[in-house]
């Protein structure tokens, strides 16, 4: 292991169902000598990246709590979520999850949520959690809202593990962009409905989508009209208050470079 990658194969190997690591299993995991694995724990752990618990054992450590409150006091669009979507939840008149995610390199990821005090459904899209970006109206929104060249780049990368019909996906995708709505049914999670609209902002290169997730039961003519509607006032809304945030976070900076 040399440069960046030694470190990020070591810390990508810790997940919800494996947050804890010794140096002997990782070794193994990695299949690369103990001795240089001990070094890369060692400087992760002075990082703050790892912390050691007992028996040996390494979790992830403070810094990512550090970071983590950096970006929802910077980031524009997580910053909008505390604003709009505990609110959209309420209007929706019905139990479901609304989801803001956004585009981070070839997948989607969920960058902040509102649920119903009555949705206990369990669903994929998790805070946090990297998505496949051809499946679900959550991914399919971000995908046909982007600019043609990036989005012939980012198909031809996912071609290459992934087999899909492209005239036909480019059609689907031109008609999603056109009605600036996607609607998917049982694509990620089973009996549920997604309802998504794009959200954009080319001036901090964030391309993302506002959802709604429920269960096909209450998925009716009326609850779509509502939910469509909010959509299409609340992603406006949100491209808006980004550009706002933007501003103020670009003004702080520039203050603080001036002292």
């Amino acid at each position: 292991m040399t440069g960046i990658d030694r470190y990020a194969r070591v810390l990508n190997l810790f997940t919800v169902r494996n947050s804890s690591w010794t140096v002997q299993g990782i070794s193994e995991q990695l299949d690369t000598a103990a001795s240089t694995v001990y070094r890369t724990v060692r400087e992760l752990v002075a990082s703050g990246f790892l912390e050691s618990t007992v028996d040996s054992h390494y979790r992830l450590g403070p810094t990512f709590l550090q970071f983590e409150r950096i970006i929802s006091a910077t980031d524009p669009l997580v910053r909008s979520g505390a604003v709009f979507l505990e609110t959209l939840v309420e209007h929706s008149g019905i139990p479901c999850s609304v989801v803001l995610a956004r585009l981070h390199g070839e997948k989607v990821m969920c960058v902040a949520e509102s649920r119903s005090h009555s949705f206990d459904v369990k669903t994929s899209y998790e805070r946090g959690r990297p998505m496949p970006i051809l499946k679900g109206a959550t991914s399919r929104a971000i995908l046909a809202s982007l600019e043609a060249r990036k989005r012939k780049k980012l198909l031809k990368k996912i071609s290459a593990v992934e087999n899909f019909d492209n005239n036909k996906l480019t059609e689907e995708l031109d008609k999603i962009r056109k009605r600036s709505l996607c609607i998917s049914q049982g694509e990620v999670d089973k009996g549920m409905v997604g309802l998504a609209s794009p959200i954009r902002n080319k001036s901090m290169g964030i391309d993302a989508s506002l959802s709604f997730i429920l269960e096909q039961k209450h998925l009716n003519d009326v609850v779509q009209v509502r939910l469509v509607s909010l959509l299409s006032t609340h992603s406006r809304l949100i491209e808006n208050y980004m550009d706002d945030a933007y501003k103020d976070i670009y003004q702080r900076s520039r203050s603080a470079v001036s002292y």
